[in-house]
């Protein structure tokens, strides 16, 4: 590519990502970040990294902003994943197929069905919990009565409350009694209400059961229920919590259909993903009475393969005007043990990533002189502090790596020197057999870990090469392919593992290619021939399939976030910048 050509591209793409700037407030004013969408109200803290990282190239710049923001982050340990305004978004009120957002969460679902999807923000795919599932048993008239909750209900509302929404449905309950003929008589109401707040990530559930007038019901149950708990791509329950603290028990997830798992009372219990801590889900949930907890079951394919949790409140009889009252509350959450302590508008449900803001942090100190140079040091320091490697996803344990580098770059404190040597031990344990860097558990391989880790140790390997080293790198390069996918559509792919068919991941296996052809061209890196000439093919075949998604508007160069065509996104934006214009180039120049 000439230099003219380049030039283009590279402000094309810096206009592109402009788009994107909007007022974010900070705790003294406000300053100039990218937001999730063009003149959006929603700030990502992984994307803003990703995105001030990208303009760290002494070329570019418009990342200050941004820089701020990761800045007023670092100084308060761990970080939201994302802010933006603290209210409660009812984008479609039709109970057939409502959708609410709020900082915390997105709900979707039909609730004539007995159906609420629950999302974390920004994430797509299977939900990441579904309220559903429900039962509810009497006796009456000697004959024992067990019936699925969704079958009854007639009426369904989204009702304002004085701090957000309520998801009400609700219905009549009929049985017979044992000698009975012909239709079944009506005898109770059956509401479930799901409360849901702007300033708290907790839903609240409670439901009722009240016998119509001169009905009277015997050993009744009613249950609280989430469904299809292991649904794939990235959600997949294995671990039941019961009780807190270090006294909880935990147990695996049985195989086999309605397990007693608990009887009794008990504070609360749960569920969690069984992955890397940062990642892993977890749901949280708290009786609160009054009616007494009866027991907790389990339903699942397999050991670890949570499909069907639920749990019974009793009562022995119901007469004539009583009502069967049980509340509880309902917390899912991403990396974390508890709701985060958050200013108003933060999601408090998922941490942000602090190996990444690190690295965006110390890349930008690597070549920021004076005053500016001595914060952005001292931010990325307190960050890479913060970070826990252990049991932490290939994708953590490289950015911080890379952070760390950056800093000893600059600093050359010897106490890094062990830190560099016990994170890149431990990403190079993250590889499997078929050369795929993959976080532990059952997860599944992603782009993002994948290229991420050979990104930096690529980047090591120029400063710091070892046979080990290299091994992983080649090892790592013979693990991505070609593949096909809907469409259809040509992409690069890990093998036996996920496409990279989002142009952000399409973007960052480019930008580890060619630091691993760089790493080669500087004698770093022994590879065979043939080894050599498929490097430079995926790299050519990745230049050439992210160069199509890539599109003028304007005087900006817009990049599709997936497919040609389809509409732009800010992560997509920032990958393919540094991609195309990584800026460890320029910091390798300042290295040496």
């Amino acid at each position: 590519m000439s230099g003219s050509s380049l030039d283009a591209l590279r402000d094309g793409l810096a206009r592109g990502m402009a788009r994107f700037l909007a007022p974010a407030r900070l705790p003294d004013g406000f300053a100039p970040a990218f937001a999730t969408a063009p003149r959006g109200n929603r700030f990502e803290v992984a994307a803003n990294a990703a995105a001030a990282e990208a303009l760290a190239h002494p070329l570019l710049g418009g990342a200050e902003g941004a820089i701020d923001l990761l800045l007023s982050l670092a100084a308060t340990g761990r970080a939201p994943r994302s802010l933006g305004p603290a209210r409660i978004a009812v984008e479609d009120e039709t109970p057939r197929s409502f959708r609410i957002a709020t900082p915390h969460h997105r709900f979707e679902g039909n609730l004539l069905r007995g159906e609420i999807r629950q999302f974390l923000p920004g994430e797509d795919g299977p939900p990441a919990l579904l309220h559903s599932g429900n039962l509810v048993e009497f006796t009456w008239r000697g004959r024992k009565h067990c019936l699925d909750v969704e079958d009854a209900i007639t009426t369904a509302a989204i009702e304002p409350t004085d701090r957000g929404v309520r998801l009400v449905h609700e219905g009549v309950v009929a049985g017979q009694g044992r000698f009975s003929r012909g239709a079944a008589t009506d005898l109770a109401r059956l509401r479930y209400a799901y409360e849901i707040r702007a300033d708290s990530p907790a839903v609240t559930l409670t439901v009722t059961l009240a016998p119509l007038p001169g009905i009277a019901l015997d050993r009744v149950r009613v249950t609280t229920a989430c469904d299809g708990m292991s649904a794939g791509e990235g959600v997949d329950y294995g671990t039941l919590v019961f009780g807190e603290g270090e006294a909880a028990r935990r147990v695996p997830s049985p195989n086999g259909e309605n397990v007693t798992l608990h009887e009794g009372p008990v504070a609360a219990y749960g569920a969690r993903q069984d992955r890397a801590p940062a990642r892993a889900l977890s749901l949280t949930i708290r009786p609160c009475g009054p009616a007494p907890l009866l027991s907790v079951k389990a339903s699942g394919p397999a050991e670890r393969r949570l499909h069907w949790l639920l749990t019974r409140y009793a009562a022995e009889r119901l007469a004539a005007g009583a009502t069967l009252e049980a509340r509880e509350e309902r917390v899912l959450l991403r990396g974390l043990a508890a709701p985060l302590t958050a200013p108003r508008g933060a999601e408090a449900t998922s941490v942000a990533p602090v190996a990444v803001v690190a690295q965006a942090l110390a890349t930008h100190a690597l070549l920021a002189p004076g005053d500016r140079g001595a914060a952005l040091r001292e931010g990325a320091a307190r960050a890479l502090i913060a970070f826990d490697a252990e049991g932490a996803a290939p994708a953590d344990l490289a950015q911080a790596l890379m952070a760390a580098e950056a800093l000893h770059r600059i600093t050359g404190e010897a106490t890094l020197v062990p830190r560099m040597e016990a994170l890149a031990a431990a990403l190079m344990a993250a590889q499997r057999e078929a050369g795929v860097f993959r976080e532990a558990g059952a997860a599944r391989g992603s782009v993002a870990d994948h290229a991420t880790a050979l990104l930096a140790l690529a980047r090591r390997q120029l400063l710091a090469p070892s046979d080990a080293q290299a091994d992983a790198i080649r090892r790592g390069v013979a693990a991505i392919g070609l593949a096909t996918v809907d469409g259809p559509l040509d992409v690069l792919a890990l093998r036996g593992d996920a496409p990279a068919a989002a142009t952000e991941d399409l973007a960052r296996l480019l930008r580890a290619l060619r630091a691993v052809q760089a790493a080669r061209a500087a004698r770093r890196l022994a590879m065979p021939e043939e080894e050599a000439r498929r490097l430079a093919f995926l790299a050519e075949t990745a230049t050439t399939l992210l160069q199509a998604r890539i599109r003028p508007e304007g005087d900006a160069l817009v990049v599709a976030a997936g497919a040609p065509g389809t509409a732009s996104s800010l992560a997509a934006q920032a990958a393919a910048l540094a991609a195309l214009l990584p800026p460890e180039s320029a910091a390798v120049r300042v290295a040496a």
